[in-house]
């Protein structure tokens, strides 16, 4: 009888201090913490190619009963899936960063990032043209020039037209300037603003392409027809004809870059084409991304040469400018099989002359300085052509 006393005294007690333990000092019940969780996924193959089944397999540090919902985005604009475990091909090639969303019965969530390599299955169709790798390892002392902003002498700055224009006059490369817009479509623009380069005065990155679509181009101050292209369609205009630098030195976001490679990598055009960036760290990741891509890395001064010299891997071209022309800065890159860039004539008052020496090209090459952009590249490649050092 004591004992049965005794016990439901004991269980009084445990029920008093449980519900004293189960009050805030507001009279409040406080609510025991809920776990966090994290989450994570295998995939079958780290790279694989165009439309190419790859299995994908989440977990979670939370027990699986728990969770009611697993969401995956494949970033190449695909419907979200909903399983644990997915089986998901991409259409077009590109670098993708797949996100898997993971939320239990408890309200918590957690995601895990992992990026996969869609090559192409097929050959590149370079057209006239061989890959831009095999072109380049034949410079030095060739030399190819690349016309800046497209050949803009008959027609507006990055525009098709002058892309067309450039490619009917045989020049090598063309320079393209490329821009985000508001809703992330990469479009041809040098600048900012349109101000100077169309019919009315938008910031590109706070308008949509739609809007921008509607202005018309200038060509030495005067509207014509021609609208701002694409960064894709400008791909299409040039693929097999004529090989082309992306100047993507505006932004140093991987999303920015990731944007440009998918567009050149869907083309197929991976090797017909070059990136520049001023950012070792930029350059780093591209080349982590996929190491076929042709980086042209800024080296124009000491910082920026000893920034791309430290760099592993190394850019396949160097751009240089005056910080850096000596041979104490080309010597080395040009011995160990990087191609050398740099400008010539480029918003310069100044123009070659029309006949005799060309000091300011000469220096260049005595720079070993293979590739060269000007905005007179018909006029360097002739004096090229008199030298026959000029690669066609």
């Amino acid at each position: 009888m004591k004992n049965s006393l005794f016990i439901r005294l004991y269980l009084i007690f445990l029920s008093i201090a449980f519900v004293q333990c189960s009050k805030s000092d507001d009279g409040g019940v406080i609510t025991p913490p809920v776990a966090e969780i994290d989450a994570s996924f295998s995939i079958s193959v780290n790279q694989t190619t165009v439309n190419s089944s790859v299995t994908f397999i989440g977990s979670t540090t939370d027990t699986e009963s728990n969770i009611v919902s697993w969401e995956w985005d494949f970033a190449d604009g695909s419907p979200i899936k909903t399983e644990k475990t997915v089986n998901h091909s991409f259409s077009l090639a590109g670098s993708y960063l797949v996100k898997l969303t993971v939320k239990n019965n408890s309200g918590k969530t957690a995601t895990f990032s992992k990026r996969i390599l869609v090559k192409n299955a097929t050959a590149p169709n370079y057209g006239n043209l061989i890959g831009l790798k095999e072109k380049i390892a034949q410079l030095y002392p060739k030399v190819m020039i690349a016309a800046h902003r497209a050949y803009h002498k008959n027609f507006p700055e990055n525009s098709i037209e002058a892309i067309n224009d450039a490619i009917l006059n045989q020049i090598n490369i063309v320079e393209l300037d490329v821009r985000l817009t508001l809703d992330k479509e990469l479009i041809l623009m040098h600048d900012a603003t349109t101000a100077r380069t169309a019919n009315a005065n938008y910031n590109v990155s706070q308008r949509t392409f739609s809007e921008l679509r509607q202005l018309k181009l200038l060509f030495k101050g005067t509207p014509t027809n021609y609208v701002i292209p694409t960064l894709k369609e400008s791909l299409e205009a040039a693929k097999g004809k004529i090989y082309v630098d992306i100047d993507a030195s505006w932004d140093t976001s991987m999303e920015y870059y990731n944007r440009i490679y998918n567009t050149v990598a869907a083309l197929n055009m991976v090797n017909m084409v070059m990136i520049y960036t001023e950012s070792p760290q930029v350059a780093k990741a591209l080349l982590e991304m996929d190491s076929e891509v042709i980086v042209l890395l800024g080296a124009g001064s000491i910082t920026d040469y000893n920034n791309a010299f430290n760099m592993n891997p190394k850019a396949a071209i160097w751009h240089m400018s005056s910080g850096t022309l000596s041979p104490s800065f080309t010597n080395w890159p040009t011995n160990n099989g990087i191609k050398l860039w740099a400008n010539a004539y480029v918003n310069s008052p100044t123009s070659p002359p029309i006949q005799g020496s060309d000091t300011v090209v000469d220096r260049l090459l005595d720079n070993q300085i293979s590739l060269i952009q000007s905005d007179y590249p018909l006029e360097i490649i002739s004096y090229l052509q008199a030298k026959n050092i000029w690669l066609p």
